[in-house]
């Protein structure tokens, strides 16, 4: 293998440099993002494409030539310079946009490209080049690969059809693309040499030895002896430019060489594979995504019935907290390797989140369903996680649905959590089975259906946040802060309050997602006005689940969000409902802690519904106790209630904790709160949920209130 071409053009890493120049010459750039002419999105710093960004460019108006780029704002309120990309002849070649923060945001447009102008003559210069490249090489065919999209193919992969256009647009016999990390080997034989897919086995580890050794494409139009074949390989690079695996084109000994031209192909055909992989495939496991498993079984649930299993790791938290979470991403990957095996080649198999995996087995019957699951749950019991002399047993536990033909893909996996759900109930690492989704009982029924829409909810952004003041009440009013509520827009267009959907949310694990997409969406929204926020005496509160609670792992994630967009934590007060805290006072008492040392507050809510945590309120460190609702509303009408209230707030004071009382929805309930000295209220009587985005810019526009000389 010593007959080589050298590369010219541009790997698949050879945008990152672009972006560290950039990050360096403008240090508080964020994100940077190219794309072509459609406007689609050829690279992005962030791993993953912003819909914020592509709406921006769907309706940006270029600037002239000479001005090379402007300032703009996403409809997030986020600044970003966008330039628009022109070859020498002044046609477009694509758009950078730069997501601007601290100082640049505020710099002129000329100023940006002053400093950027290095940047943007080189990019204009490497897509140039690629442009040229591709006109003199691209064919009716080519064009086909390289737009090839998993949009467009029915049956297989993206990738395999990738792959099976550039084998026949090159004129080759056989082709391969294999990514190891990612237990990814693909090919394709023409009929006439079906039987040479033998040679791919016998050559592939030394085409990726030769590809991580040497990190360029190979060409050998001279095979030696005994060799039958031409070979032309391609590297596939990871960002940082690392060799993720190869892609290899063969053809017969007696067919025309390789030329320059067919390298070039090759290596945008890798570009275009790693792009794929990237938008397609999980990067722990190598399986399929979710959003692709989810394509490609609806489309098998609408020709016939199908079998769709959901397994889900038992105590894989143990293992975390026994060796760490490299240790957990390990059983992960075990986990999936065995699944994808016991499955076999005609299976879709996805990892949907975690350490939870999903089976569609094509016109599967639930027999079929309840006999994969016994073969994995063997394979799975001889798995173990050793760790030198200390060792833990793996397990899953596997829930079965049947679906007929015409089923709604979203509400058979629900049906199939809720059967491995019962699995876990029962002890785990078994199998449970529903083998006719009608038998449902209506309340397992309703909730499937809403654990399928609140799944397509968090996927899609359907939720939205409204936020409600909390104000003091010893000066009649004073704005304290507010807290978040979230809503979901449904099908109807009409928003849905949680009393709708947190039931649902509970019963599925979803509540982590949930807690972790609002806190998400808030900070998304305030971090364009991180500056102004930074000095505002305001807290916004967000909910914190018992599941939250639990994992361990809210608080780290909660400071890191708020780190990452520049905000302190000072402007955020995290609620715990009083039950969930008390069941669990050690998780509760180490995520208060962490939060209240990083600056953040904490709230106790619902408190009074137990009054079991007076005695432990010395050990949690919280900033408020908010009164639970049902003794504000009866307040006037109810001594009993009314004493608790009152209780409550004197243990408060002598703690030197603020009260929040809530629900408060008269003018006499408000008054006699005051009376009773609690610090700070919210309801219906001061003002009803409004959008928390447009809360927010009122709020940056508002004169910053005066201090009010109250217990905070």
């Amino acid at each position: 293998m010593s007959s080589s071409a050298p590369s010219n053009t541009p790997t698949a890493s050879g945008y990152a440099p672009f972006a560290q120049l950039i990050k360096m010459l403008l240090p508080s750039a964020r994100s940077v993002a190219l794309y072509d002419t459609r406007p689609e999105l050829v690279w992005c710093s962030d791993g993953y494409a912003r819909p914020d960004l592509r709406t921006l460019l769907d309706h940006h108006r270029p600037a002239d030539a000479a001005a090379r780029g402007s300032v703009e704002t996403t409809n997030d309120g986020i600044p970003v310079f966008v330039s628009m990309l022109r070859g020498a002849d002044s046609q477009p070649l694509g758009s950078l946009i730069v997501e601007l923060g601290g100082g640049s945001s505020r710099s002129p447009p000329s100023m940006v490209v002053s400093m950027l102008r290095p940047v943007l003559d080189c990019l204009e210069s490497q897509l140039g080049l690629e442009r040229s490249t591709l006109a003199a090489d691209r064919s009716a065919g080519l064009d086909l690969l390289l737009r090839a999209d998993a949009h467009d193919v029915p049956e297989t992969s993206a990738l395999q059809e990738l792959l099976n256009h550039c084998a026949k647009e090159l004129r080759c016999v056989t082709g391969a693309l294999i990514v190891p990390d990612k237990n990814l080997e693909l090919s394709w034989s023409s009929d006439a040499v079906s039987a040479e897919s033998r040679l791919l086995d016998r050559t592939q580890k030394h085409l990726l030895a030769w590809a991580r050794l040497n990190n360029r494409p190979m060409v050998i139009n001279r095979p030696g002896a005994g060799a039958a074949y031409k070979i032309l390989s391609c590297p596939l690079h990871d960002p940082n430019g690392g060799v993720l695996g190869l892609v290899a084109l063969f053809r017969p000994g007696a067919a025309e060489d390789f030329e320059p031209r067919d390298v070039r192909i090759l290596e945008f055909v890798g570009r275009k594979a790693v792009a794929i992989l990237d938008s397609e495939y999980d990067a722990l496991t190598g399986l399929p995504n979710r959003l692709i498993f989810e394509r490609r079984a609806q489309r098998l649930l609408d020709r016939a019935a199908a079998a769709v299993l959901y397994a889900d790791i038992d105590e894989l938290e143990a293992i975390n907290e026994a060796f760490g979470l490299n240790a957990g991403d390990e059983v992960i990957q075990r986990v999936g390797a065995l699944i994808q095996r016991a499955a076999g080649a005609n299976a879709l198999v996805s990892r949907l989140a975690g350490d939870r995996f999903v089976i569609a087995l094509p016109e599967g019957t639930a027999a079929q369903g309840s006999e994969l699951s016994a073969k994995i749950l063997d394979a799975v019991g001889q798995l173990g996680y050793l760790n030198g002399t200390d060792a833990m047993q793996v397990s899953v536990s596997i829930g079965t649905a049947f679906a007929p033909a015409g089923e709604r893909l979203q509400h058979v996996l629900a049906a199939a959590e809720l059967a491995c759900k019962r699995a876990k109930a029962e002890g785990g690492a078994r199998s449970s089975t529903i083998d006719d989704l009608a038998g449902l009982t209506p309340a397992e029924a309703r909730q499937a259906i809403a654990a399928a829409d609140l799944r397509d909810a968090l996927a899609s952004n359907k939720f939205e946040l409204d936020a409600q003041p909390i104000v003091r009440l010893g000066t009649r009013g004073a704005l304290a802060g507010y807290e978040l509520l979230v809503r979901l827009r449904n099908a109807a267009g009409e928003l849905v309050s949680p009393a709708r959907f947190l039931e649902a949310c509970a019963q599925y694990g979803l509540l982590p997602a949930l807690d972790r997409w609002v806190l998400c969406a808030a900070v998304e929204t305030l971090r364009p006005h991180a500056q102004a926020m930074a000095s505002a005496p305001l807290f916004f509160a967000v909910n914190v689940s018992a599941q939250s609670l639990q994992s361990r792992r809210y608080a780290a994630f909660a400071l890191e969000t708020l780190a990452a967009a520049g905000l302190p934590p000072r402007l955020f007060c995290f609620e715990i409902k009083e039950p969930a805290a008390v069941a669990d006072l050690d998780a509760a008492d180490a995520l208060i802690r962490e939060l209240t040392n990083a600056g953040a507050k904490v709230a106790l809510d619902d408190f009074g519904s137990g009054l079991s945590s007076i005695a432990h309120l010395k050990q949690l460190p919280v900033s408020y106790l908010k009164i639970d609702g049902e003794f504000v509303r009866r307040i006037g009408t109810d001594r009993v209630a009314e004493s608790i209230v009152s209780g409550i707030a004197r243990a408060a004071r002598m703690l030197g904790i603020a009260t929040i009382a809530e629900h408060v929805e008269t003018g006499p309930v408000a008054e006699r709160l005051r009376e009773l000295d609690v610090t700070l209220g919210q309801g219906f009587h001061f003002a009803r949920p409004q959008s928390f985005a447009e809360t927010v810019r009122a709020t940056v526009a508002l004169p910053a209130p005066v201090e009010a000389k109250t217990r905070a």
